[in-house]
């Protein structure tokens, strides 16, 4: 694959993450509960798995997206609830 390519690849992956994962918390926020994460889980997964994007990179876009639906940070439970659940994901 030429870097230019990847590049795209990349660029696209990030837009529908920022874009499900928004759509996802917003579905949390109105229904007060959590909603089954299994496709959405399997999305993140392919996309480290598949070299586009890292851990570091999930965690951030989880929290950007977070905070813009819920207007508000989210808390040290809930985020060390995350990275668990992310390398969970991105593991062997």
């Amino acid at each position: 694959m030429s870097s230019d390519s990847w590049a795209e690849a990349r660029k696209s992956y990030l837009t529908s993450l920022r874009a499900k994962l928004k759509s996802a918390y917003r579905a949390e926020q109105d229904t007060d509960k959590t909603l089954d994460r299994r496709w959405l889980n399997g999305f993140m997964a392919a996309g480290f798995h598949s070299g586009l994007v890292g851990l570091k990179e999930l965690k951030l876009e989880n929290l950007s997206a977070y905070r813009k639906v819920m207007g508000e940070r989210m808390t040290e439970g809930q985020e060390q609830q995350l990275e668990r659940r992310l390398v969970r994901l991105c593991g062997p």
